[in-house]
């Protein structure tokens, strides 16, 4: 976990627990992001699907709720500390959860997140009950979020996955 160092994260008490958030694509490491980026929201600005937004700290941050991200590297193409990494590598180390919340866990039929699903990493299974339910493959995932933006009840969240 972070720590908030900023004004506001002190006077509010943040600065003990900071939850970072999702940084923009091929941001890297996130000690190396926080200490060099200048919170100038050039790449907010720059995002053409318009999922960035200044997260804790004034921060950028990817909110999937409002799209997926296209890959189109305007965020890091336009950063003035040259913050980001190669194209050429993967974008995001992220893993999506499905809650237990999750319409097929409540025996509703909802295959929204796996029509969303560009790389097909989201398949469903048969199950006794009948409600087919859905299988991540995450290794099969580019990380775009779309199934988070469509999913009806907010059932898919992202997180950095920390297992190397």
């Amino acid at each position: 976990m972070m720590v908030d160092h900023s004004r506001r994260g002190m006077l509010t008490g943040r600065w003990r627990q900071a939850s970072s958030g999702i940084r923009p694509p091929w941001s890297g490491v996130e000690q190396h992001f926080l200490a060099l980026c200048t919170r100038c929201d050039a790449c907010i600005q720059a995002c053409e699907s318009n999922i960035l937004e200044r997260g804790q700290g004034g921060y950028p941050s990817v909110n999937f709720q409002k799209g997926e991200c296209s890959f189109c590297a305007a965020c890091a193409q336009i950063c003035p500390e040259s913050l980001f990494l190669s194209r050429h590598t993967r974008a995001w180390d992220l893993m999506f959860i499905v809650e237990a919340h999750c319409l097929a866990n409540q025996s509703v039929e909802c295959h929204r997140c796996q029509d969303s699903c560009e790389p097909m990493a989201i398949r469903f299974r048969p199950t006794l009950s009948g409600i087919y339910q859905p299988q991540l493959d995450n290794q099969a995932c580019n990380g775009c979020g779309a199934c988070v933006a469509s999913c009806p009840v907010s059932a898919i969240k992202a997180e950095y996955n920390h297992v190397n």
